[in-house]
């Protein structure tokens, strides 16, 4: 059991693994209540990627066949968007402006193209990529959306100069108004991909530390035209930071030989969250946080990870401040 997105209202999302299909679930902290999202009910399940303050929830239906693109809303209301990539695609996040995100992969055709859709009428439009001379449009993702229509992901590119190679790669890149901007890599690395911004536009992701192939992967933070890296903790080697919210909390996952550990990034410093769940805390010496994948402006925190009394599965948690 996964969790994709937490909002400002303590209402967290994700999905359910089963052995014919992953049920799309919606948990609401005020109640208590963990409830199945189905877009159709003749559908074998369902994903739920990612939930806006104002109540909708972006993911996919699950048929006899590849995912198609849907949403819900807190209040009841579901729908299935379409278009010419309504098959093998997915929405993958929402903002409070009616605009939903998503991408379309087959194989066999292009990789994954990015796909938007906005409010009232949901007519689907596609993102363009990077620079692609001589090569292969593949590798074209779109993860996240603010409030005002800013949306960050990646794309491959491939540059060249009268026939001769310049370089080529993977870039985090964000989208606004359907123009595309290349956002680089740190110590001029040819990976970086995004996962999330915030509506300052701050955007996060990770990144190559440098342009050497076996360079580890870091977390980062871009800003203003600078990208920054945000490191590691401590002894871990790569890092990705999947989340960040208006005050400029990031949260992400920092990994070692083995094992993965859930992040909190703030003031300038990386804390490893399963240091900071409360003494008093039931839980505690019983769970483990894997991955931390959103964080809501109030600094809930959406986490993957496991639990001893229920060794070798995925579980979905939810962290609270205390103040």
């Amino acid at each position: 059991m996964t969790v994709t997105g937490v909002n400002d209202q303590g209402i967290a999302v994700g999905q359910q693994e089963t052995t014919t299909a992953p049920r799309a679930w919606i948990y609401q902290q005020s109640s208590g209540a963990l409830n199945e999202l189905s877009l159709d009910p003749s559908q074998n399940g369902a994903y739920a990627n990612g939930i806006s303050n104002s109540g909708v929830i972006a993911g996919a239906g699950v048929p006899n066949g590849p995912p198609v693109p849907g949403f819900w809303t807190v209040t009841g209301g579901a729908m299935l968007l379409t278009g010419t990539y309504q098959s093998s695609a997915q929405a993958v996040a929402a903002n409070d402006s009616g605009t939903i995100i998503g991408n379309y992969g087959q194989s066999g055709t292009v990789t994954s193209l990015p796909l938007v859709w906005s409010a009232p009428g949901y007519a689907e439009t596609t993102l363009p990529g990077l620079e692609c001379d001589e090569c292969t449009r593949s590798d074209v993702a779109a993860s996240a959306v603010n409030d005002s229509g800013l949306i960050a992901g990646s794309s491959n590119y491939s540059i060249y100069d009268n026939g001769a190679y310049v370089s080529s790669g993977m870039h985090a890149t964000e989208w606004q108004s359907g123009a595309v901007t290349d956002l680089g890599g740190l110590q001029g690395a040819d990976y970086s991909a995004a996962y999330a911004v915030n509506s300052g536009g701050d955007v996060v992701g990770g990144s190559r530390t440098d342009a050497s192939s076996g360079a580890p992967t870091h977390a980062f933070l871009y800003r203003q035209g600078a990208m920054t890296d945000l490191g590691t903790l401590a002894g871990d080697a790569t890092s990705s930071a999947n989340s960040i919210n208006d005050s400029g909390q990031i949260v992400g996952l920092s990994q070692g030989d083995v094992a993965s550990r859930a992040f909190l990034y703030q003031s300038g410093q990386m804390y490893d969250l399963n240091a900071l769940i409360n003494p008093a805390d039931p839980l505690l010496g019983l769970v483990t946080f894997a991955e931390a994948v959103s964080i809501s402006a109030n600094g809930w925190i959406a986490v993957n990870g496991t639990d001893s009394r229920d060794p070798g599965w995925t579980r979905a948690f939810l962290l609270i401040p205390a103040s």
